[in-house]
């Protein structure tokens, strides 16, 4: 009885944990526009099925993640459906993270390791995008989880669970290769150590099956030649450290690469790991510190040596390999990483409490020691752990805004209202986007990259619409020349996205008039650029009525300041 007692009461407790993972993750989940990385995802997820694999290769994505969105676009187009998969996949780390760090360490390490993955921002975020992240750390954990239960139980079929997991990430995204390493250090230790044991040496076989097994799924998607060029020439640094050093121009990708200084580690590791708030990122450093002291006094060497290697090993082999392809370093590249880091910080807190509970018992001896203060480390650990997630809340509030992102929902529905069947569309290196929300305009990705074919898509078609974004800064900086010179006018969206309008013969003063019409999105900032083009167009009363619906439409106050100070100095204009 008191066993089945044990059993629920842990049962209401992950269950609870996971509804909390959810009720963060589901809210808000199809408020913001899709953005240009799922779009890119979306966009060969919603071709004909034969064709999704082709097109893997070009984004170096593994295909996993595509087919499943193949299937699940077939129920559903709007926001929050296509963004559910990765809810799915995030939501069910949190109790998967309880399973590894019980059988890692104890039970209330478990339970506080799953509560931070559920208030962690940075989880809640790429649990809400339409990416493989979550997907990943999910099979990475199942993976780790596998091999700790094996090595634990002595029981064979957990390897099976290994191989489902190690094939599951690899699948999923090149860079779950790199937790082959820690995984094959810890395998490698437990060998080392138990070098008479048979079931050891069948174990270290099962790691080596494995191997094998992610060969033969590298082979069959046909990325086992790049892989090969690819590692082989990663590999170089191990003798040859100075090609880290060369270049921007003479790397494989052309870029610098990473920042080389701890500052960039602690902007783009630590503090999206923990929070960015000062005194919540000082406790978890605090806790992380507190957690490294004392888990080899605490003797767990096999849970040390798998959850350390777990969460260093990976961060710096992804570090030096984007900064030997000469590749922007992303959060998101690490993120399997996050549950061995709270995990840590779930032991630290842990400790913090046996510690206290021992003095507790220290100073005050005989019976009282366990009734008196017994609410002091409950109490501690509630205060302790409402600390730590109130730095998340902040990162929660920013993420759930839904403008965070550029808005191309909005882009679509400009183009949708206003657009004509014989208009020109061109997205610079928005063609995903476009082909999403505005698919009268369908146009394969990379096909406005040069001008050719822009001027060939502009030909017999007077009016005109251009869709540009930061995106797309690098290779257009001619065309926005062009449109400057040729009477186009402006439409921002937001501060990442905007739509020129531009028609052969039509002066800005006049294209403004048609604008005047539109239906235009309910932004600040669209109303504002437009009421500056129409005030340097001598159509004062019109700014007027623009700046005003801007001041309307303003987010923050230093916006709005910023509107009523342009309506101040138009009202002089008016009044002479």
């Amino acid at each position: 009885m008191p066993t089945k007692i044990i059993n629920m009461s842990e049962f209401i407790g992950v269950s609870g944990l996971t509804l909390l993972a959810f009720a963060l993750r589901v809210y808000g989940l199809g408020a913001p526009s899709l953005w240009y990385d799922e779009l890119l995802e979306l966009d060969v997820a919603q071709s004909p099925f034969w064709e999704i694999g082709p097109q893997l290769v070009r984004h170096a994505a593994m295909p996993l993640d595509y087919y499943l969105l193949y299937g699940w676009l077939l129920l559903g187009r709007q926001e929050a459906w296509v963004r559910f998969p990765a809810l799915i996949f995030g939501v069910l780390a949190v109790p998967l993270t309880y399973k590894l760090a019980k059988s890692l360490f104890n039970k209330n390490v478990g339970y506080l390791a799953a509560f931070f993955l559920a208030w962690s921002s940075l989880a809640v975020y790429y649990s809400q995008d339409v990416r493989p992240y979550a997907m990943l750390v999910f099979w990475i954990l199942l993976s780790f989880w596998g091999l700790w239960r094996a090595y634990q139980t002595r029981r064979d079929h957990y390897w099976l669970i290994v191989g489902v997991g190690l094939t599951g990430a690899s699948l999923s995204h090149y860079f779950a290769l790199f937790l082959l390493l820690p995984i094959g250090l810890f395998v490698g230790v437990q060998q080392l150590f138990h070098l008479r044991d048979k079931q050891f040496w069948q174990y270290t076989i099962y790691f080596i099956i494995c191997l094998m097994v992610l060969v033969i799924v590298f082979a069959f998607n046909g990325r086992l030649r790049d892989l090969y060029n690819v590692g082989g020439r990663f590999s170089t640094v191990v003798v040859q450290p100075e090609t880290l050093t060369v270049p921007a121009a003479e790397k494989p990708n052309r870029g610098a690469g990473p920042p080389r200084h701890f500052g960039f580690v602690w902007d783009t590791v630590l503090i999206p790991f923990s929070s960015a708030e000062p005194l919540s990122l000082l406790a978890y450093l605090g806790l992380l510190l507190i957690s490294l002291l004392s888990l080899w006094p605490s003797k767990r060497y096999g849970a040390s040596l798998l959850v350390l290697s777990w969460l260093i090993l990976p961060i710096v082999l992804i570090y030096l390999f984007l900064l030997q392809r000469g590749t922007f370093f992303a959060v998101r590249y690490i993120l399997y990483s996050l549950p061995a880091y709270l995990i840590l910080i779930a032991y630290g807190v842990e400790f913090v409490i046996h510690a206290l509970n021992s003095w507790r018992r220290r100073l005050i001896p005989g019976p009282n020691s366990r009734s008196t203060p017994s609410l002091l480390p409950g109490s501690l650990l509630v205060t302790i752990t409402i600390f730590l997630i109130f730095g998340e809340v902040k990162e929660l509030l920013v993420l759930y805004r839904a403008d965070s992102r550029e808005d191309w929902r909005a882009v679509g529905q400009l183009l949708q209202n206003n657009a004509r069947p014989d208009d020109a569309v061109i997205a610079v290196r928005a063609e995903p986007a476009i082909n999403w929300y505005y698919p009268a305009a369908h146009a394969p990705f990379g096909t406005y990259n040069t001008s050719q074919p822009i001027w060939e898509a502009m030909r017999g078609r007077s009016r005109r619409w251009f869709v540009l974004s930061s995106y797309s800064y690098r290779v257009d900086e001619g065309l926005r020349n062009w449109l400057k010179a040729n009477g186009a006018v402006t439409i921002a969206i937001d501060r990442r996205v905007v739509v020129h309008l531009q028609q052969e013969g039509v002066s800005a003063g006049e294209l403004l008039a048609q604008v005047r019409t539109f239906a235009l999105p309910q932004k600040a900032l669209t109303y504002a650029t437009l009421a500056d083009q129409l005030k340097a167009q001598g159509d004062l009363e019109t700014s007027r009525i623009f700046y005003e619906r801007a001041i309307e439409l303003a987010e923050t106050p230093s916006q709005r300041v910023d509107y009523e100070s342009r309506l101040a100095t138009l009202a002089m204009s008016l009044q002479y």
